[in-house]
């Protein structure tokens, strides 16, 4: 695929792209460019984790080495639980992944990682040079939306950043993809990798999606996550008892999820009751209309997303 285009299928979802002219020079002068994600293990991904990594799903149809990072030293820094449970929930999560990767065509395509696999003693005088470079309060800002608050004042919160910026550059990623959360740690990178003698990353950043119950993000700290291991049925109870109330498009977590992840990964229309609609903004038109009903909309989502995770 050309630049144009890999750069156009990026933007069907709403992302930000740190910058897109670099995006667009890595993808010309690097055949085999490398982009990643990270996800600190747990007990299970949701919908909003494979949100996030739509990015690198894309680059990875396109030809791009697609490094899916298991983040278990950054969980332990962050106090998601000791390190040999955070390791078997990686293995949890791989394989969630690997499943869900390979329904879209794309098995064998992601290299995953382990922290523990590479962040070695070179790694950790990198790191020490790295925060040199930066100072305390560049760091703590950056982890002001990723930090757990019971770790929030404590010193992994400012180490966490520099790792997260320095695994960048010690994988040789040239596109870094994550959260809105994720983009001062990614300014960090790009403003001091080159200072450590690596080549300066491309950041791709997606929004956040809404969780089932139509007031904050999709996280298991809300309870209101879709997990990737959902079954038919529990799925069904989950979206049966989503906020998805008449012509609301603004608190409507269905339409959102529509919007920012099952259009963005199909090529063609889809039926909503007796409706066929060919994107989101046709169909939040036909929801402000009153034209489809919820029982509609919301049999059309365990269906789509169903046809994703199951």
């Amino acid at each position: 695929m050309k630049a144009n285009e890999i750069i156009a299928d990026l933007r069907r979802q709403e992302v930000e792209i740190l910058t897109e002219q670099r995006l667009r020079e890595v993808i010309e002068r690097n055949a085999r460019a490398t982009t990643y994600i990270g996800f600190e293990p747990s007990s299970s991904l949701h919908l909003g984790n494979l949100y996030g990594a739509i990015p690198v799903i894309k680059l990875a149809r396109a030809g791009f080495r697609a490094i899916i990072l298991l983040a278990d030293l950054h969980a332990l820094a962050n106090d998601k639980g000791e390190l040999t449970q955070i390791q078997e929930f990686a293995k949890t999560d791989r394989s969630m992944f690997e499943r869900i990767a390979s329904k879209m065509g794309l098995g064998g395509k992601f290299e995953f990682r382990l922290g523990t696999e590479f962040q070695n003693q070179e790694y950790f005088i990198q790191l020490l040079r790295l925060a040199r470079l930066v100072n305390f309060t560049e760091a703590e800002k950056s982890m002001d939306e990723v930090s757990k608050s019971s770790v929030v004042k404590m010193m992994s919160s400012a180490i966490y950043p520099l790792m997260q910026a320095l695994d960048i550059g010690f994988l040789g990623v040239n596109v870094a993809v994550g959260g809105m959360d994720q983009r001062k740690i990614h300014v960090l990178a790009i403003e001091n990798l080159k200072k450590l003698g690596y080549p300066t990353p491309v950041a791709i950043h997606t929004q956040i999606i809404l969780g089932t119950d139509g007031k904050r993000k999709m996280s298991k700290s809300f309870q209101n996550t879709i997990e990737l291991d959902e079954s038919e049925e529990s799925l069904e109870t989950k979206i049966r008892k989503t906020y998805c109330a008449p012509g609301d498009v603004e608190t409507n977590p269905i339409l959102d999820w529509y919007e920012k992840m099952i259009f963005p990964l199909t090529d063609s229309s889809i039926v909503v009751g007796e409706r066929e609609v060919k994107n989101a903004q046709e169909l939040k038109t036909l929801w402000l209309k009153r034209e489809i009903s919820p029982q509609e909309l919301k049999k059309a989502a365990v269906r789509d997303i169903g046809n994703i995770i199951l």
